[in-house]
């Protein structure tokens, strides 16, 4: 029940997604140094505003043909129609590509959303059927607007919701391993040890003491002591 994504399967168990985290675990661990080796060899007269903005539209127009023309994608979406994996792959990695190209010559720091889109991924499979039925009635409570403009915007604005507060949410809750298990360590390690003196009787434990008791108390059920019952032995 906890990875059913209330529609058709489980996004735990389908095949088609073990290429995605492949990918991000490539990313993870080779992206950045990949990125660092080609920004020191691109010529100073491409990083110009002009240029950014030649990538991000390119990175739209690849998008938008590809909706067009080859929706959906059968390979990254079902692990169907291997002839056009050489399609698929070289877009999903030459339009984001394009996209960060392009951002880069934004003056602001949007960090804060691009840090947590892995979250606003993994968990969209829980109500992504969901969101797209009020996207329907938000287009239809909004059909009379004859330009079309304010459910664009009513819709960038759900979608701004959605990465702004519910992406951060998922991003941690997968960090959650990561970001504890420091914290456990530095808990443990300063916690105060107890100097034991010579002839002096050590301190037991807490959860030795609870192991004691929990022993004594399976004897006096079983068999009691010494009367010949069959006893259990910890």
């Amino acid at each position: 029940w906890v990875f059913r994504n209330w529609g058709s399967g489980c996004p735990m168990v389908l095949r088609w997604v073990q290429i995605y985290g492949f990918f991000y675990v490539l990313c993870f661990h080779f992206l950045r140094p990949l990125v660092a080796f080609i920004t020191k060899r691109i010529p100073e007269h491409y990083r110009t505003n002009t240029w950014a903005a030649v990538a991000f539209s390119t990175s739209q127009m690849i998008g938008l043909s590809m909706a067009l023309f080859h929706y959906p994608n059968l390979v990254l979406e079902s692990g169907t129609g291997l002839q056009w994996a050489w399609l698929e792959m070289s877009v999903a990695f030459l339009q984001p590509a394009l996209i960060a190209l392009g951002m880069a010559a934004l003056p602001f720091n949007l960090a804060w959303w691009g840090n947590t889109t892995l979250g606003c991924y993994v968990f969209h499979f829980y109500f992504k059927d969901q969101v797209g039925m009020w996207v329907w009635s938000l287009c239809d409570w909004v059909a009379w607007d004859p330009t079309g403009l304010l459910a664009f915007f009513l819709i960038i604005g759900l979608c701004t919701i959605f990465t702004t507060f519910l992406g951060p949410a998922g991003h941690y809750f997968l960090l959650t391993p990561t970001l504890l298990y420091p914290r456990i360590v530095k808990a443990m390690a300063g916690r105060p040890k107890v100097a034991v003196h010579a002839g002096a009787r050590p301190r037991s434990s807490p959860l030795a003491i609870a192991g004691g008791a929990l022993r004594g108390c399976i004897e006096i059920v079983v068999g009691g002591s010494g009367n010949g019952k069959k006893q259990i032995k910890l």
